[in-house]
């Protein structure tokens, strides 16, 4: 048997040139992970050797080694990420996810190997996420990876961060080879996204009320005047 060291997903992800994503999304407890990877059928990889190529059993921790067997089986006492795939008729989306314990989180399979130094932790109602600045160190390994976008969603009150784009409640970060930069979080779960949106409403209204009691004063005193 052949012991793999890497992410299998990412391993053949790198090396076909297909696209992924890394979508996280952030609760009271929780960090929900799910990699959805799309491959398409070419000279060099058929439909066949695409469904055989991303195992239904990875370990969800970097501790348990993945290991080669055939046919693909899973090995007691270790968990497994939860594997979907739908044919998209010249290829398929693979989908691999699992929900973690916030506190489990820094022992997750994707993070440990994607990323030289980094830290999630909660601190009371505070969940802080960050990263090393040194990009992301599969592209170092494998030339041909071109992209590769991480999503973090959640519907708490985010006080810092430095995502590339914002849309709604979800942050997005997206790495190439030049990229040198970091992931920084963090959020406070207790105010959801409303708390900051009336947040933000309370001054604007208050200012628009302003506006309009001056220019209707304006317009009374300027009647006044030409009255007289």
């Amino acid at each position: 048997m052949k012991v793999k060291c890497l992410i299998l997903i990412f391993i053949t992800f790198l090396m076909c040139g297909c696209t992924a994503s890394v979508n996280l999304e952030i609760t009271d407890s929780e960090i929900r992970e799910s990699v959805d990877i799309t491959f398409y059928q070419n000279a060099i990889y058929p439909k066949d050797i695409i469904k055989t190529s991303f195992r239904n059993y990875i370990p969800i921790y970097s501790r348990d080694a993945i290991v080669d067997t055939n046919p693909d089986l899973p090995a007691p006492d270790v968990t497994y990420y939860q594997k979907e795939e739908t044919d998209l008729g010249n290829g398929y989306k693979f989908n691999y996810k699992y929900n973690f314990d916030i506190t489990d989180y820094n022992n997750a399979r994707t993070i440990r190997e994607a990323f030289r130094s980094y830290n999630v932790s909660r601190n009371g109602n505070i969940i802080s996420l960050t990263t090393d600045d040194e990009g992301i160190i599969f592209f170092e390994d494998y030339p041909e990876l071109e992209e590769v976008k991480i999503n973090i969603k959640t519907d708490y009150y985010v006080e810092e961060n430095n995502a590339d784009s914002v849309n709604d409640n979800t942050y997005t970060w997206t790495f190439n080879k030049d990229s040198k930069k970091s992931i920084n979080m963090l959020i406070d779960t207790t105010k959801d996204v409303n708390y900051s949106v009336i947040d933000w409403r309370i001054p604007v209204i208050v200012i628009i009320a302003i506006i309009l009691i001056i220019a209707l004063f304006l317009v009374f005193k300027n009647k006044k005047n030409n009255k007289i």
